[in-house]
């Protein structure tokens, strides 16, 4: 049995950034750290971690990424491989963590998440998307060494962010349910410890949606220990089955035949498992009921994608990683069919 690997310090409180050195004395002896920043988030924080690892006389450089594709990843890679790094940083959103994920996964040196924004739950995960041209491919390395999760800085982040994180982590009410459906039919090997991990994130923030605005600091941190437990998921199955399933499906084929949309992936997905939920036949209202509370969208003009493009999304997923993932949409849905569950659902 291959061991599992899992973050080995995690620190979510305020003014978290300035323990960064405190953290990495605890865990290694660091020569050469590499910060991978997006250039916005580098004008917020950049000159804070800057002066925070030169004051307990840490070696950093620096480098800012638009995305995370095979050029950015090269890039990166090279400028490691110059300054001889034994430690690199992703600091910010999606993009920056999956470019030094994916980079200290092919220089095999370790990697720590400073997250800006709670999204998405590849804060803690072991596997970055990267581009290359019009498709996106995984790559498999190691979760981070720690997460050191700001929760001031958090919580200045867009409301908008939080939200789609929620929806990241409600999506795993119907990914879990694929993966049992998968298990059943197909005899799929299934971990109940990581499905449990999973859904019980996604109940928790379900059951959150009704009480988040009275302590909005406090949930940012339970979101945050939701997303940290789906990337340790998915360590533990070396796979995104836990946490990805036909919702998943639906948003990428959104995004094959609809690639302009500007979307967030939270959204998308929390969408897709509102309709996945119908499909599954569970409380599909509750989760109804928990995306208008955190103000994310349920219908085609909410997440302004034509009517046309969510019903194709509908009809076409199950082509969509058919022959790896098997899910609710096993045998596909025609058209009409899917046009009249959207109508049920309000969604056209």
């Amino acid at each position: 049995m291959n061991p599992i690997k899992l973050p080995k310090k995690v620190l979510i409180e305020e003014n978290a950034i300035e323990k960064i050195p405190d953290v990495l004395k605890s865990l290694g002896n660091f020569r050469s750290i590499l910060c991978v920043f997006g250039k916005k988030t580098y004008r917020i924080l950049g000159k804070d971690v800057k002066k925070i690892l030169a004051d307990k006389k840490y070696e950093s450089s620096f480098v800012y990424v638009k995305s995370c594709d095979e050029q950015t990843i090269l890039k990166t890679k090279k400028k490691g491989l110059k300054l001889k790094t034994d430690l690199i940083i992703g600091i910010g959103g999606g993009k920056n963590i999956d470019v030094a994920k994916a980079v200290a996964s092919y220089l095999k040196i370790p990697w720590i998440s400073v997250p800006t924004i709670p999204s998405h739950d590849g804060i803690a995960s072991d596997r970055s998307v990267v581009s290359k041209g019009k498709t996106k491919y995984p790559v498999l390395g190691n979760p981070p060494l720690a997460v050191i999760a700001d929760l001031k800085i958090l919580s200045d982040a867009p409301f908008r962010f939080f939200a789609a994180g929620c929806g990241d982590i409600i999506s795993k009410s119907t990914s879990v349910l694929d993966w049992k459906l998968a298990r059943d039919e197909k005899g799929e090997s299934y971990d109940n410890y990581a499905a449990e991990l999973a859904s019980s994130s996604a109940e928790l923030i379900i059951k959150n949606a009704k009480n988040y605005k009275r302590n909005y600091k406090s949930s940012i941190e339970l979101l945050v220990k939701c997303l940290i437990n789906c990337g340790i998921a998915m360590s533990i199955t070396k796979s995104s089955r836990p946490c990805s399933g036909s919702e998943h499906m639906f948003c990428h084929t959104i995004d094959k035949l609809f690639p302009k949309n500007k979307a967030l992936h939270g959204e998308k997905v929390a969408l897709g498992t509102y309709i996945m939920s119908f499909l599954h036949g569970i409380d599909h209202k509750e989760i109804r009921n928990a995306l208008i509370s955190y103000k994310l969208p349920i219908d085609h003009k909410g997440i302004n994608i034509p009517s046309d493009i969510i019903v194709d999304a509908l009809t076409k997923t199950h082509e969509i990683r058919s022959d790896i993932r098997y899910t609710i949409l096993r045998d596909g849905i025609k058209r009409k069919d899917a046009r009249s569950i959207l109508k049920k659902l309000k969604v056209i």
